[in-house]
């Protein structure tokens, strides 16, 4: 397939990364080799499980699980693959086709196939909408192509995400109403435990409205404080998880992105707030003339 389908396949807006395979020998055995742009494959490799390095630089290369096994290759290491001898940066599993490649830069993997400007493979993801329309397109820019769309990966994949939504959907709304009946409990014993404090306040002219503010201000403010340390420690927990899984994208800080920060904020008020006032109905009832003489 011509290289220059990587920018075709770029300019209608997808994630494309060449590859290309050949056989090499080491130590006289037979491997294949595998090249790929490591920039460009990122987005498309990121469920790789890597021991090291996730990209390398001319002169090193990333091996599959297999592989190091059988050669007994450590990070670090040289491999002598004859044409191409590389130091070993990254140790790849990912139960697949890698685990018995070695992995090299693409220019390096080509020359060492004798060939240019071809690649073997062009693996190209897109959003689901998108996908028959760029099919098309480089079907029709390269004819020579066998532009394929694989039905599996995509419907898998897409399946898998609103499988995951709609779960997401219904535990937030779960809950939401658990957390919401516990505050409204809680506040609805608070009262009772209050009582005497608020028929003292009936007693003394205050109005059973201004009673309920007082609530319904405490349980905000008890909402504002649990929503910023609920985010604070989701930001730490998000930041650890990606670390463990995305070690090398990962790196940075996870900003707070207010975007979800205040809509969470918004929530948890509103619910607070329905919560409280539902618990405040009890104000009404209370008798300060009964709650005085201690019954």
């Amino acid at each position: 397939m011509p290289l220059n389908a990587v920018s075709q396949a770029e300019q209608q807006g997808a994630v494309v990364a060449p590859f290309i395979y050949t056989v090499g020998r080491a130590n006289g055995e037979p491997i294949v080799v595998a090249g790929t742009d490591f920039g460009r494959a990122s987005p498309l490799t990121n469920y790789w499980r890597v021991d090291g390095a996730r990209a390398a630089a001319a002169g090193e290369c990333l091996v599959g699980a297999n592989v190091a096994a059988h050669f007994r290759l450590k990070l670090g290491e040289k491999l002598p693959l004859e044409g191409a001898p590389c130091i070993i940066r990254g140790i790849v599993s990912t139960g697949g086709a890698e685990d018995a490649q070695v992995i090299l830069p693409f220019a390096i993997a080509a020359q060492l196939a004798g060939l240019r400007d071809v690649a073997s493979l062009i693996q190209v993801r897109a959003d689901g909408q998108r996908l028959p329309i760029i099919q098309a397109a480089l079907a029709k820019q390269i004819p020579g192509a066998d532009v394929r769309l694989l039905h599996a990966v995509a419907e898998t994949e897409a399946n898998v995400v609103l499988k995951i939504r709609s779960t997401l959907f219904l535990l937030t709304a779960l809950i939401l109403a658990i957390t919401t009946l516990c505050v409204s409990t809680n506040f609805s014993a608070l009262v009772l435990e209050r009582s005497k404090e608020i028929g003292i306040l009936k007693a003394i002219g205050a109005a059973e409205r201004k009673i309920a503010a007082l609530l319904l201000s405490e349980s905000l403010i008890l909402g504002m404080v649990s929503t910023v340390t609920g985010y604070g420690a989701g930001l730490l927990v998000a930041w650890w998880i990606g670390r463990q899984i995305f070690p090398e994208s990962a790196a940075t800080w996870v900003g707070v992105d207010y975007g979800v920060f205040l809509p969470v904020m918004l929530v948890t008020l509103a619910m607070a707030a329905v919560a409280t006032l539902a618990a405040s109905a009890r104000v009404w009832h209370i008798r300060p003339a009964v709650i005085l003489r201690g019954e």
